[in-house]
C-alpha cells in the first residue's frame, strides 16, 4: 500500500492536468514565474522565503476565500516539511497514523492562517503552528495510554524523543491568545513576533512602514506590558 505522501503526490499530478486547476492557479503561477501548475511547486520550493511569500500569500488568500485548489497547492508545497513533522511525533502511532495526523494538522492551519497578522514566512509559520497542534495531540495520546496501561517501549521512546516547545513557540501561543482575547492589538503583537521570534529589528520595520522608531518602541513596550498583565491575571 502506498504511503499517504505518495498518494498525495499522485493526486497532485492528476490535479495539475485539469484545466480548472490551471485557471485557479494562473495568478499564483504568474507571481512565481512558473509556466503552469506543473512547475509551480518546484519554483516556489526553490525560491528564498522573501520571494516565496508573495506566492504563498496569494494562495492563502484564495484558500481563505474557499478555494480547495489553492489550499491543496499549499499542502503540496509544504509536503516536505509535513513529512518531517510526521517523522517527529512517534507517540501518535504508526507511520501512516503519524502521516495522516501531520497532513490533517497542516491542512487545517492552511485553512485558517491569519494572513493579515502574519504575512511573512508563511511556510515556516504554518509548519510551526501544525507542530504545536501535533505536540498537544501527542501529549494527549500519551496521557490516554498511561491511564489504561503501562507505556509500551515504542510509546515510551516516542515520549522521550518529543521535543519540548521552544521559547519562541510558547511566546507565539501567548501572543495569539492575547490577540484573540482582545488584550493586545494585532499590529502591536506583530512587533513582538518580528523582533523576539523572527529576528527583525525596529529600525528596519520603521523604514518599511514609515513609522518612527520611538512609536514602535512605545507600542512594543505596551504590548509586552499587556502580555505580562494577562499572565499575572
Amino acid at each position: 500500500m502506498d504511503s499517504v505522501f505518495t498518494q498525495l503526490d499522485r493526486e497532485w499530478i492528476a490535479l495539475i492536468r485539469r484545466p480548472a486547476t490551471a485557471n485557479d492557479l494562473a495568478a499564483a503561477c504568474a507571481i512565481a514565474g512558473a509556466a503552469g501548475p506543473n512547475q509551480l511547486v518546484a519554483a516556489v520550493r526553490r525560491a528564498a522565503p522573501e520571494a516565496a511569500d508573495p506566492v504563498m500569500a496569494h494562495l492563502v488568500g484564495q484558500a481563505l476565500d474557499g478555494s480547495d485548489i489553492a489550499a491543496r497547492a499549499l499542502l503540496q508545497l509544504l509536503l516536505p516539511g509535513t513529512c518531517r513533522l510526521a517523522a517527529r511525533w512517534w507517540a501518535l502511532g504508526s507511520s501512516e497514523e503519524r502521516a495522516a495526523a501531520a497532513v490533517a494538522a497542516v491542512y487545517a492551519r492552511i485553512r485558517r492562517y491569519p494572513l493579515a497578522r502574519r504575512p511573512r514566512k508563511i511556510a515556516a509559520n504554518i509548519l510551526l503552528d501544525a507542530n504545536q497542534d501535533l505536540a498537544r495531540l501527542a501529549r494527549r495520546a500519551v496521557a490516554d495510554r498511561q491511564s489504561v496501561a503501562p507505556l509500551e517501549p515504542r510509546v515510551l521512546r516516542g515520549r522521550l524523543e518529543e521535543p519540548e516547545p521552544t521559547p519562541g513557540e510558547e511566546l507565539r501561543d501567548v501572543i495569539d491568545d492575547a490577540v484573540a482575547a482582545g488584550r493586545v492589538p494585532s499590529q502591536w503583537a506583530a512587533l513582538i513576533v518580528a523582533t523576539h521570534i523572527e529576528g527583525d529589528d525596529l529600525p528596519s520595520i520603521a523604514r518599511r512602514t514609515g513609522t518612527p522608531v520611538r512609536t514602535l518602541q512605545w507600542r512594543r513596550r505596551a504590548a509586552v506590558a499587556a502580555l505580562t498583565a494577562g499572565e499575572a491575571a
